[in-house]
């Protein structure tokens, strides 16, 4: 069979370049999703401030909610700090030699590049980092700095710093360089003494990270484990490379986005791929009706009809799916452009290219290959060979009513789920229109001979009136084989559908989310700055400025709400701000239907309509919030207001967020004048905060 089916792939290479090509870019596609998988899973980038000690301890990196018994978890963007508790119960671990703990704030100097971050002296024994010149901080206004950003700054001199705090001058007292690294650090670092870095750093008896020296004589993966047994799921225990996860937050929330976007991509490509070779293997056995027919009426059983082009299905994809293993590699090279230009990932982690990714591609053609073969040649093999020349001898018009029926019911169920959100909100109502569109694409194929038939005959007119007797041929032969035109067209709807989907929804509602910004937002002026956000002085400033009548921080963070649905928990992420309440309806108008945003206060919530329906609460109740650093709260719905899309979800007072994120500044401060008052620089009136 394997020798017949080379002859026939040889003999007919154009019958079958349509399923070549599908193959070919499906394990291209899956190649690429692979690498993009696998590097998920793996370091990305190495460490270099822990890169001194062999056993690194941080904050959980998900929480659960329970309901009716039955648990769900969920992964947290930011790492959650460590209570002092912790901390003791990590250093009372039998082996444990010493413990240093770390917490990490932004410290942006005002004539550098780049955005270091500040940490305590302390942290330096981790790196190690070892004075090249001068002494340790020792007292409040003293910094010590890498030799990177030394560079420009001598010893002694004063360089203007802006951290959590407002922007203050500090002393460099000392130049340290990371012990066994050439070059730049992937993020520079401020060193302050201890007791300023744990206050700017604002999380109170808490800390980022713990480092861990094991006694003499311990190994570090013993010590890791019985860490890991003793703190359980307080904290994260991790060793060698998995040490950079800790490191950086954003290399840890970068492998977590690649698996998620591998893994659903990844399973809508399989879908796609089976589709796709599916239609294109039944344009291949179409075409060869007369020579299958031909093969039955000489005593050919379906059992040979089948293996014959199931053999064939294997030569074809086991070689189409080797091939385009090596494309693949260039296309995950260029997902990671991408990826990097947009932000998911940083411009310094390196992708894994191994053998496995390859390895799932070539078993994944195949074993598409073969499933859409089966779904294409049952009707094929099982022709009884005395209809066989007949049943060759004029293509069979219609579709089976099985076919019939579900094409048409997926479309009517494709049709309500797309219009599900100009009756309803909530993040249901949008999937269901995503789902809805693909719905509806799968309909499209399944009744593809009669929609290709209704569609020839409404063109045939004209292009019979402009082509006369040869339009007329083309329209006639077209009508005849609309299953044949049928099956060549499939792909092209699949993948001009599935585009539309992906890129049209997130389009819509990023235009949307604009629009309601725009009008939202009633202040004059926004104020931004350079240490990736502003201190809560910049507010201060903002409101006392001459003729100025309100200023509102803004700090916006992601917290995760849940809800009962079908009896089991659900976890539902929403973009959130947290605002200074006072006069924040001087600078936002989030259009609040019920309620009153000036009821908002600690311990309280405002939500979007969409976040209402999706959690089915109402003014007045209280709903499950888990804020970014896991921490459960029910706050009570004091409003509910429309323009969730372009101001988030879910609203809270300016306390509760920096009470439970690891950010402590404001992303931007709101600023409106009073009537009759403009500003040409209003930041020049408080230069110790903004930037624009």
């Amino acid at each position: 069979m394997l020798e017949l089916a080379v002859k026939t792939l040889r003999g007919r290479a154009s019958g079958f370049a349509g399923a070549f090509v599908a193959l070919f870019g499906a394990a291209m596609l899956v190649t690429a999703f692979g690498i993009l998988l696998q590097s998920g899973t793996e370091a990305g980038v190495a460490p270099q401030r822990y890169a001194g000690v062999p056993v690194v301890v941080g904050g959980a990196k998900s929480f659960e909610v329970r309901e009716n018994g039955k648990t769900k978890s969920k992964t947290l963007k930011d790492p959650v700090p460590l209570t002092r508790e912790t901390v003791r119960k990590i250093a009372g671990t039998d082996g444990v030699g010493s413990v240093v703990p770390d917490v990490s704030f932004p410290a942006v100097l005002a004539e550098g590049d780049g955005t270091p971050a500040g940490h305590p002296w302390s942290s330096a024994r981790l790196g190690p980092f070892d004075l090249v010149e001068g002494r340790e901080p020792q007292r409040p206004g003293e910094v010590v700095l890498d030799a990177g950003l030394a560079k420009d700054t001598g010893l002694g001199a004063a360089v203007r710093i802006q951290t959590t705090k407002a922007a203050a001058e500090y002393r460099v007292v000392g130049v340290a360089k990371l012990s066994g690294v050439d070059g730049e650090l992937r993020a520079p670092v401020v060193f302050f003494a201890d007791a300023e870095a744990e206050s700017l750093a604002g999380r109170g008896d808490r800390v980022d990270a713990v480092g861990v020296f094991p006694r003499p004589g311990t190994d570090p993966g013993d010590l890791a484990d019985r860490l890991a047994s003793r703190v359980g799921a307080e904290a994260e225990v991790t060793t060698e490379e998995d040490r950079s996860r800790i490191e950086n937050p954003d290399v840890a929330s970068a492998r977590g986005s690649l698996q998620e976007i591998a893994g659903s991509l990844g399973g809508t490509v399989i879908l796609i791929s089976i589709l796709v070779v599916a239609s294109t293997l039944a344009l291949s056995v179409h075409q060869r009706r007369r020579e299958l027919a031909v093969l039955r009426a000489i005593a050919a059983t379906p059992r040979q009809i089948w293996k014959m082009l199931a053999a064939e299905a294997l030569v074809l994809s086991a070689v189409a799916s080797a091939l385009g293993c090596l494309p693949g590699i260039l296309a995950a090279q260029l997902l990671r452009g991408a990826l990097v230009l947009i932000g998911v990932v940083p411009s310094d982690f390196s992708f894994s290219v191994g053998i496995v990714p390859m390895l799932v591609a070539v078993a994944t053609g195949v074993a598409t290959a073969q499933i859409a073969t089966f779904a294409v040649a049952r009707k094929a093999a099982s022709v009884r060979p005395v209809e066989a020349l007949s049943d060759a001898a004029a293509e069979q018009p219609g579709i089976s009513g099985g076919r019939r029926t579900l094409g048409v019911l997926l479309l009517l169920l494709g049709l309500a789920a797309a219009l599900l959100p100009v009756f309803f909100s909530g993040v249901f109502a949008v999937a269901g229109a995503g789902s809805g569109g693909l719905l509806m694409i799968v309909a499209i194929l399944l009744l593809a001979p009669p929609v290709a038939a209704f569609a020839t005959r409404l063109l045939a007119g004209p292009i019979t009136r402009r082509f006369k007797e040869y339009g007329y041929l083309a329209a006639a032969s077209t009508r005849a084989n609309a299953r044949r035109l049928a099956a060549g067209i499939g792909p092209l709807v699949l993948a001009i559908g599935f585009a539309c989907v992906q890129l049209f929804i997130p389009a819509t509602l990023a235009a949307a989310a604009a629009d309601q910004a725009d009008e939202g937002i009633t202040a004059q002026y926004t104020l931004t700055g350079v240490a990736g956000g502003l201190p809560d002085d910049a507010v201060r400033d903002a409101a006392a400025l001459p003729g100025a009548e309100a200023a509102t921080g803004v700090a916006r963070v992601q917290v995760f709400a849940s809800a009962k649905v079908l009896d089991s928990p659900e976890i539902f992420e929403f973009p959130a701000q947290g605002i200074t309440v006072d006069n924040a309806a001087k600078t936002m108008d989030l259009a609040v239907s019920s309620g009153n945003l000036a009821d908002l206060a600690p311990g309280k919530v405002a939500v979007s309509a969409s976040a209402a329906s999706t959690l089915g609460v109402e003014l007045g109740d209280q709903i499950k919030l888990n804020l970014p650093d896991g921490f459960a709260a029910t706050p009570a719905v004091v409003a509910i207001y429309q323009r969730g899309m372009g101001f988030g979800d879910v609203t809270l007072a300016h306390e509760d967020v920096f009470a439970h994120s690891v950010r402590q500044l404001d992303q931007q401060v709101l600023v409106r004048a009073r009537p009759g008052r403009i500003w040409s620089r209003p930041w020049r009136a408080c230069p110790r905060n903004t930037q624009d």
